[in-house]
């Protein structure tokens, strides 16, 4: 009996009846074309206007989106060639799509609901389209979810940050510098002659350029460089000091925001080192483990409840300073302020990145000095030293970028200096110039570029691994004792200091009237519940519900980035980080130039302070998932492909439970972070959509602090119970899910 070979992939498509999987979208974003509202009259989203129904909107264009919808329908089900047939798919659902979205940027219409079905309907099918042509290499899944996150890379990151460069330099619907001309001219940006003061700061400054000169071409001819090389550094120093005059005798907001940098991002860099050196070389296991306390307080707390907490102990009537020392001094409000409490607020970020470089540190490196002879303090400086660099390097990048960002602190400490985020603010919401709002942003974004750029440079081209997979031997070299007793004391007068502030805050929150009437009571946690509590349970559904799509997105983003080779891949990895690298401030200003008008219509809404902490928090969640991939061996997703499963399932049923708790990991710090935001998320609230830290922020403004105090100690308590709670719920789950998939 003769026997039929068996047919390949190809020619089993030509002799079968296989139907696209781009019918099932194509057919949702047609019934949903016919039946719902293609745009809205208002910032309602949930709204069902007749007029708006794609019929009376009175559009041709729009009935293109409708016959690409039936056109997809019709060839899903032909018999061709699959890959024709995809390219076939592809054209179609990508003029469709195009078709909508020109439409709405056209006509400027806010999109309704009917739309967000339509063109998601359409995006699917175009997915399926790329997979089946293979212009992607994957499945649907996996082409939609490069498609729809490079559209929201596009929309929500990218677009909003062009929309304040566009209004920096666009006036009137005319390009037009001299709105950001005036705004870097003015005194509340800059200025150096004081004509009211004693001082000649512009031949002070003269002085720090000349003397900076002199020193770099001391040291270079001291290094016997030569002549060219003299020179650059003659210029490079010169420049240096007339920065370093500018920031000391220069006032208004650029030469205030570089002097507090300047204090702010060495100091806790250098910090953060010496705690991650207690941390991992510490001879004594309580100092260590005291580390992990620091390690939670940035987590748990808005960035400015230092400052808050400052007032109540270095204030005019601080206990430190009024009870203890009788001075009524307004030393903290200013550039002092603003910098120790960055540094409290800060330090603890610098040591969780430069804690993973000292652990990843191969001892063997290290023994190997001291074999040859080096002691302790030459081994730190040749060997520990340069391989930390790139940890330093994104410590001090990320300090850097938090301490020009920070609204809290300046607005409550900054005294009478201006700040780069605080005339952000108050460009806006006080003198109403969107346009120098707009320009002040952009300073801020190229201060940070600029940092970034400066970051590579250092790195330069060297190699620092020290983390081959090979095994490894060796004994992890402690600190000196010098060193590690000054880094203990260092240590416990932090922790001194920063008890005392958290402290006072839940002390405050008793008191009758802080520095005044210390008698206890609890009318504030009264005044909290009838004022407060309904707007801290809205801040944590709110907080809720972005924690979870941050945390899947960030999970899907770095599965392909990771897993994935796809045209656009490095694009993908770099915008979806960018939101992280730009200061909250910025991109809170670009939300509200890209997202008050027009078709994306979204300002006074849920939606749009919900959009802004997802996409502000994804980062997070993206490097925690890269991390964990990297200890996931490949062949575990290349034998379940091999079973036929698809990579949605792969994802769900293999990744996912291997990653639970780096999930969870990124979900707590997502919804954490959403509780405790407030320099992007202050341009965005409105009556209806208030938040915690914003209504906390007010009520220090109006001197309601003991009111301020009782939000602070029930948002610090419930912070830490969800910690607590989420962590060891996410460990038995864990456990749970590796045991099922296991079996």
């Amino acid at each position: 009996m003769a026997t039929t070979p068996p047919s390949t992939p190809q020619q089993s498509g030509r002799n079968r009846l296989v139907v696209s999987g781009a019918w099932l979208p194509a057919l949702v974003a047609a019934v949903a074309f016919l039946t719902l509202p293609f745009g809205r009259p208002g910032r309602a989203f949930f709204t069902f206007d007749p007029s708006f129904y794609p019929w009376s909107l009175g559009s041709p264009a729009l009935w293109l989106v409708l016959g690409a919808a039936l056109a997809l329908l019709a060839l899903s089900p032909l018999r061709l060639n699959t890959a024709v047939r995809g390219d076939l798919l592809l054209v179609v659902g990508s003029v469709g799509l195009a078709v909508g979205l020109g439409w709405f940027i056209a006509t400027g219409v806010p999109f309704g609901i009917g739309a967000v079905v339509v063109l998601g309907g359409l995006g699917f099918a175009v997915g399926h389209a790329l997979s089946e042509s293979g212009r992607v290499q994957g499945d649907a899944f996996v082409a939609s979810s490069i498609l729809f996150v490079s559209l929201f890379i596009v929309l929500f990151i990218i677009y909003p940050l062009f929309t304040v460069l566009r209004a920096a330099v666009v006036v009137d619907g005319a390009f037009d510098l001299s709105q950001f001309q005036r705004t870097v001219t003015h005194p509340l940006f800059f200025f150096l002659d004081n004509p009211r003061s004693a001082i000649d700061e512009v031949g002070l400054t003269y002085r720090w350029g000349a003397a900076f000169a002199a020193l770099s071409a001391a040291w270079a001819a001291f290094r016997r460089r030569s002549l060219p090389t003299i020179a650059s550094r003659i210029v490079l120093g010169g420049l240096l000091g007339l920065i370093v005059g500018v920031m000391l005798y220069g006032r208004g907001a650029l030469p205030t925001s570089l002097l507090t940098v300047a204090i702010v991002a060495p100091t806790c860099t250098l910090l953060g080192l010496a705690f991650a050196l207690l941390g991992q070389r510490s001879r004594f296991a309580p100092v260590r483990r005291s580390l992990d306390v620091i390690s939670v307080l940035p987590i748990i707390t808005p960035p400015f409840i230092l400052a808050f907490a400052m007032i109540f102990l270095l204030g005019r009537r601080g206990i430190i300073t009024y009870n203890v020392f009788d001075l009524s001094s307004p030393f903290i409000f200013g550039i002092p302020g603003v910098a120790i409490a960055q540094i409290l607020a800060f330090t603890p970020i610098a040591y969780l990145l430069l804690r993973g470089s000292i652990s990843s540190l191969n001892p063997a490196l290290e023994e190997a000095a001291q074999t040859l002879g080096a002691d302790r303090w030459t081994t730190l400086r040749s060997i520990t030293w340069p391989l930390v660099r790139p940890g330093l390097a994104a410590a001090f990048l990320l300090s850097m970028i938090e301490s020009l960002a920070d609204f809290g602190n300046p607005l409550i400490l900054g005294g009478n200096r201006n700040f780069l985020a605080t005339e952000v603010y108050l460009s806006l919401t006080g003198r109403f110039n969107p346009n120098e709002a707009a320009a002040y942003g952009v300073v801020l974004l190229a201060l940070v570029l600029f940092a970034f750029f400066v970051q590579r440079w250092w790195l330069g081209g060297g190699s620092f691994v020290t983390v081959t997979g090979k095994p490894t031997s060796g004994v992890v070299t402690r600190i000196p004792v010098w060193l590690e007793t000054t880094l203990t004391v260092v240590l416990v007068v932090w922790t001194i200091f920063v008890a005392a502030l958290y402290l006072s805050i839940v002390v405050g929150s008793f008191a009758q009237l802080w520095g005044v009437n210390y008698t206890f009571t609890t009318r504030h946690y009264q005044d909290f519940m009838r004022a407060g509590w309904p707007v801290f349970l809205y801040t944590a559904r709110v907080a809720a519900i972005s924690a979870v799509p941050a945390m899947l997105l960030g999970f899907l983003v770095a599965y392909l980035v990771v897993r994935q080779r796809f045209w656009g891949r490095r694009f993908v990895e770099f915008g979806s980080l960018l939101s992280f690298a730009t200061p909250g401030t910025v991109m809170g200003v670009a939300y509200i130039f890209a997202f008050n008008t027009g078709p994306w219509l979204m300002t006074a809404s849920a939606a749009i302070i919900i959009l802004a902490l997802v996409f502000r928090n994804m980062p997070v969640a993206i490097r925690a998932a890269v991390a964990g991939l990297a200890q996931i061996d490949p062949s575990l997703e290349e034998a379940s492909t091999m079973l036929r499963a698809r990579s949605l399932t792969t994802m769900r049923r293999v990744v996912f439970p291997l990653l639970v708790n780096t999930l969870v990991t990124g979900l707590i710090f997502a919804f954490v972070s959403a509780m405790t935001a407030v320099s992007q998320v202050i341009f965005l609230v409105s009556p209806g959509n208030q938040l915690s830290t914003v209504l906390l922020l007010g009520w220090v403004e109006q001197g309601q602090l003991g009111r301020a105090a009782a939000m602070g100690t029930v948002l610090i308590v419930s912070m830490l119970f969800t910690i607590v709670v989420v962590l060891a719920l996410a460990r038995r789950i864990g456990t749970r899910l590796v045991g099922v998939e296991g079996r």
